[in-house]
Parts: structure tokens; C-alpha cells; sequence
């Protein structure tokens, strides 16, 4: 009664709508494999994006631009095995390399190779293209300094273009060897074809040439950039005065542009727009003061122009002459002394009774000059430790009426200082 019963179920299966689908489909299946399997027909097939891969040369010879390459050629076989054949189970190589032994442009025939366990099949045909175009060549690796070639096409008249300042300074390029050796510059390229009145930042291309100036364009090499920042300081073009820069002067003392000249008086300039408010006058060198008299009053000094401007006509020094014909010297006695900056413990005491000093200034100024308007000053900040006898520098002090008046020479005064913490 089991048996007939399990029996009658499995009957009633084949009422099953879904059963008899799932069943129908396996059964043709089955069917499909048997015929594949025994049949005898052949089936083609064209397999496409194939890698072409190619072998390693001596003498440290290599393949350049052959990367990425790609053939195809045409299978024959048994139905289920050809469905089955991907570009991955073949590779495409070169049919010789013995000849390649230099470095050059060579074409190499084109052959197919089975490579994996999938085998039972036939090469239908030649490999499509049958050759590639491939150079061989020595590896190399070379940095080259970038060129600046910024074409600045017109600038504004009120202003100056400076010297482009790049990014980077160099390159890499890696690749052939025989053409890495003919590079002879990498420029970095940029035209400006409108007139510019500010300063300008642009990406420039960098263009490698040989020695002949012709670009060199080529797959068997790479760089590590194709471009770099270039920027363009455009300047704003000024006259500035030229001013002496006077020292060891009172503390009266005041510039008289009436009786002293500088020739030339300015220069031209070109500044950052920045800096315009900022630089309003250039510097010479330096001038003594206490050197300048009524014979001593010509002076050749450099100019300090500060870093970031252009010296547009390069003018690098000025003539500074003091007017000797409204000059006047004055010779006077001081046997007064303002000692300052005296130390803790210390007493001193000027030994000397009186000094003669010799003035320089305006005429007018110099004529009604006394001792009286003038303070010899003996710093004692360079003598902190000392004590007994010694010198000290004076420096003359003139009221502030007298503009126009300086003590002509060095000046000392001799003088005892005690240690008074000796006596507590």
C-alpha cells in the first residue's frame, strides 16, 4: 500500500504547472549538453581585446609604446569548449625577437598562444594586426631644469613686468633612452596676447626641445609634470627722491634741501603696488656728518635700494655735495661737561679742563653761535666696570635754534672715576 501510494504522488506531479516547466527545462538541457558534447560540428569564434604581451630582451633592452596594446584572431572548435574561450585564456606575442639586439623602431609579426587549460581548440586565422610597431631602447631617467619662455606681449606704459618666477624648477622625464638624450631644454610656454597691468598667475605647458628648437613629442617617454604655475609681477613704475642718509648727527639737527644737493636727484623704479605708499625715498649710503666741513663736502655714495624693486636705469650711486659757499666754520671752547649714564657706585670726574671744538653749519646760524647754546656730553655707558683713570668720547650738543650747525671731528675728555662701594 506504501509503495502504490508514493507511486500515485509522484503521478500526480506531472499536473503540476511548475514542475512540468522546471522539469521540461532541465530535460532540454540535459539534452543540449549530450548533443554538444558528441557533436561533431565546428563553432568559430572571433576573440577581441586580446593583451599583447611580449618578452623580456637582453643587454638591458626594453619595449617602448607598446603598452596596452591589444589584437585580436579568430577560434575554432568544439561548440561548449569555443563559447567558453575569453581574451584572458590567450595571449598574443611576438613570433621572433633574435634580431632585436639594438636599440631602434622595429615591426614584429604577431603570433596567438593558448594560455590556460582550456585547449581543445583551433587558431582559425592570423592574429589581426598582424604586426606592431614597437622601439626598443635602454631604460633612463634625466632631471632638466624648466625654461622660462612667458611671452609678455605688451604691458601697460605705467608698468614693468619682472622676472617670472615658476612653481617648480625642474622636471623628470623617464622612458627611451635615445630620446631623453636628445632633450636639449624644457621650456615653460605661455602667450599673453592682451596688454597686462597686474600681476598675472597662469599654468604654463611645459614643452620639451631639442637642439634645434623642434618640439619633441613621443609615447616611449613620461614626465613627471605636463605643467607648471608661472606667475608674472607686473610693477608700477615711480620716480622716487633720493635722500642722504646722514649720521653722528645732533639731535638738532635738521636736513637743509637748500644747501645740500644729491645728483642725481631721483631715480626711476619700478615697485609692487604693494609697496607704493610704503617706499617713498631711497637711501643713500651712509655720510659722517663730523667729517663734513668747508673743503671736505663732496661725497660719492651708493644708493640702498631695497630688495623687490627694479632699478629701471640702474643708477647705483649719487653725488652729495654740502654748498661750501653757505658754509661757515666756528672754533669754540667748552670747559663744561654733562656726564650721563654714570654707573651705581662709580663718581666721575672730568680731568680735563676745557676742550676746542670746531663748528660747521649755516652762515647765518654759525655767526651768533656761543658755548653757551653747546653741551659737551661724556657718556660713561661704555665704562660700567671701570675705575681710575681713563678717556671717554664726548659728544657736543647744540640747541635746538641751530638747526644747521655740527661739531666738526672726534672729541675726548680724560677722567677719574672712583669705585665709591669701597669706601662703605
Amino acid at each position: 500500500m506504501k509503495g502504490i501510494t508514493s507511486k500515485l504522488n509522484f503521478s500526480k506531479l506531472f499536473y503540476n504547472d511548475k514542475f512540468v516547466m522546471l522539469f521540461s527545462v532541465l530535460l532540454a538541457f540535459i539534452i543540449w549538453v549530450n548533443l554538444s558534447m558528441t557533436s561533431q560540428e565546428t563553432r568559430y569564434l572571433t576573440v577581441t581585446d586580446i593583451p599583447i604581451s611580449l618578452p623580456e630582451l637582453g643587454n638591458d633592452l626594453q619595449f617602448f609604446g607598446s603598452e596596452n596594446e591589444t589584437a585580436e584572431v579568430r577560434i575554432s572548435g568544439n561548440s561548449l569548449v569555443v563559447a567558453s574561450v575569453t581574451s584572458s585564456d590567450i595571449y598574443i606575442t611576438a613570433a621572433d625577437t633574435s634580431q632585436l639586439t639594438s636599440p631602434g623602431s622595429y615591426t614584429l609579426n604577431l603570433v596567438p598562444k593558448k594560455g590556460s587549460i582550456k585547449s581543445d581548440y583551433n587558431f582559425d586565422s592570423t592574429v589581426r594586426p598582424s604586426t606592431i610597431q614597437t622601439y626598443i631602447d635602454r631604460y633612463a631617467e634625466k632631471e632638466i631644469t624648466i625654461t622660462d619662455k612667458i611671452d609678455v606681449s605688451k604691458v601697460d606704459e605705467n608698468h614693468y613686468a619682472a622676472k617670472t618666477t615658476l612653481s617648480r624648477q625642474t622636471i623628470t622625464v623617464k622612458g627611451a633612452e635615445g630620446v631623453i638624450n636628445s632633450i636639449a631644454e624644457a621650456d615653460a610656454e605661455y602667450k599673453f596676447t592682451d596688454s597686462i597691468s597686474e600681476t598675472q598667475t597662469v599654468e604654463a605647458k611645459i614643452v620639451l626641445r631639442d637642439s634645434a628648437g623642434e618640439e619633441i613629442i613621443s609615447s616611449y617617454i613620461t614626465t613627471d609634470a605636463k605643467t607648471v604655475t608661472a606667475t608674472v609681477p607686473i610693477l608700477k613704475i615711480k620716480t622716487i627722491p633720493i635722500v642722504p642718509k646722514i649720521i653722528n648727527t645732533p639731535d638738532s639737527f635738521v636736513l637743509d634741501d637748500s644747501i645740500i644737493s644729491v645728483e642725481p636727484s631721483s631715480i626711476q623704479v619700478a615697485i609692487p603696488d604693494d609697496a607704493t605708499d610704503v617706499i617713498s625715498s631711497i637711501s643713500t649710503g651712509e655720510i659722517d656728518l663730523s667729517n663734513v666741513d668747508t673743503t671736505n663736502n663732496h661725497f660719492n655714495v651708493e644708493l640702498d635700494i631695497p630688495s623687490g624693486l627694479r632699478n629701471l636705469k640702474q643708477i647705483t650711486s649719487a653725488e652729495v655735495t654740502f654748498d661750501s659757499s653757505r658754509l661757515s666754520t666756528k672754533r669754540i671752547t667748552l670747559s663744561k661737561f654733562t656726564i650721563i649714564n654714570e654707573s651705581a657706585n662709580r663718581k666721575t670726574t672730568v680731568s680735563t679742563k676745557s676742550i676746542a671744538i670746531t663748528l660747521v653749519g649755516d652762515k647765518d646760524q654759525i655767526s651768533s653761535i656761543t658755548s653757551a647754546n653747546i653741551t659737551a656730553v661724556v657718556d660713561m655707558s661704555s665704562k660700567v666696570s671701570f675705575s681710575g683713570y681713563g678717556s671717554v668720547p664726548v659728544t657736543v650738543s647744540i640747541n635746538s635754534k641751530f638747526p644747521f650747525i655740527w661739531s666738526y671731528g672726534n672729541y675726548e675728555v680724560d677722567v677719574n672715576v672712583a669705585d665709591t662701594s669701597e669706601s662703605n
